[in-house]
């Protein structure tokens, strides 16, 4: 016959051990809850906030950062509003970066709907973060929000916005120092082995809305993509990692836009 925790527990005392010796036996800090008939774990304080190695640390209000997981670089996540006939352009501001092994970077959403993806077989992509680096991504956080992630492996990270990917919106960040020998081989190959996908190109897009749309009526060879594509974006002179590693470590989404010769440079940030 099953028992019920208050019924357990009277059997138990009626067999001359107490209900403290009772609670000793589920474990130190433990509770029973005799309305529910469930144990329930009790903390006296919550544990202290840290950032994991998959999923970092998210906070749905970017003023309210622990002291103990301080930044050490901020970056924004941005949209550029249309300006027909140019699309909305999704940027990370800076779109690339440099940081010392360990150092902290917050993620800072000035609108929703974004994530920070690494680049990993895990996710469906050729890697292009390094082999050390678990397949670390960020959730969709709400606007005003943020997301932290510590950067603790030297060598090339590249990162994509899971939902706004298709669009161009990715990002490059150099731990440590980087030169010659150091940089990957992913840094300029943007080639993967199949099922895996490269960052997307602007030849793969259009190849795709082709066949996509082959089934309407009428000649739809010639499609164009005119959204910004990741491939562009992390091909850029600008991000290579040389010239993220000068001056002051960063580099404007403007910058990266200069280096792109069908991008309107004139658009500006909302």
């Amino acid at each position: 016959m099953d028992l019920s925790d208050a019924e357990l527990l009277e059997v138990i005392k009626n067999h001359g051990i107490d209900r403290r010796s009772v609670m000793k036996l589920l474990g130190v800090g433990t509770a029973v809850s005799l309305g529910t008939g469930s144990a329930v774990a009790k903390h006296d304080d919550p544990h202290p906030p840290r950032i994991d190695s998959h999923y970092g640390y998210s906070t749905p209000n970017a003023d309210d950062i622990p002291k103990r997981l301080e930044p050490d670089h901020v970056v924004e996540l941005h949209v550029i509003p249309p300006n027909p006939p140019e699309p909305p352009m999704f940027h990370f501001a800076p779109s690339g970066l440099s940081v010392d092994p360990g150092d902290i970077v917050q993620f800072t959403f000035k609108f929703p709907d974004h994530t920070i993806t690494a680049y990993h077989p895990a996710h469906g992509f050729q890697r292009r973060v390094p082999e050390q680096a678990p397949p670390f991504s960020s959730p969709v956080v709400n606007a005003g929000g943020a997301w932290l992630y510590r950067f603790e492996t030297e060598g090339l990270y590249d990162m994509y916005c899971g939902p706004h990917h298709v669009l161009g919106m990715a990002m490059r960040i150099v731990v440590g120092d980087l030169s010659g020998e150091d940089i990957p081989d992913y840094e300029g190959k943007f080639e993967a082995p199949s099922p895996l996908l490269a960052p997307f190109s602007k030849e793969f897009l259009e190849h795709e809305l082709h066949d996509f749309t082959a089934f309407i009526d009428g000649d739809n060879e010639g499609c164009k993509w005119v959204w910004l594509t990741p491939k562009e974006i992390l091909d850029t002179d600008a991000l290579d990692p040389e010239n993220i590693q000068a001056d002051d470590g960063k580099v404007s989404f403007d910058e990266v836009l200069a280096d792109i010769n069908r991008a309107d440079v004139t658009h500006e940030h909302d």
